[in-house]
């Protein structure tokens, strides 16, 4: 399964599992990312940078860092 920092921008997909210390989860659970949400990932920044990540009305960019311990299924 193939984690959210390796998805192209412009997908669409569904959180299969995280990875994350307590403490992350609890960061990016407050913007509504968790285990069965749909996301959209709007865009890439180059060089490593952050992902623009869309989880129902709610935007915010998350860390590749993060991004590396968050599995997930891309819809076709």
């Amino acid at each position: 399964m193939p984690s959210l920092d390796t998805v192209p921008a412009g997908c669409h997909g569904v959180v299969a599992s995280l990875e994350l210390s307590d403490e992350a989860f609890r960061r990016v659970a407050a913007f509504g990312l968790a285990p069965g949400c749909r996301f959209h990932l709007r865009q890439a920044a180059p060089w490593g940078g952050p992902l623009l990540l869309e989880v129902g009305a709610t935007r915010f960019l998350l860390r590749r860092s993060l991004a590396r311990l968050i599995r997930v299924r891309i819809a076709e």
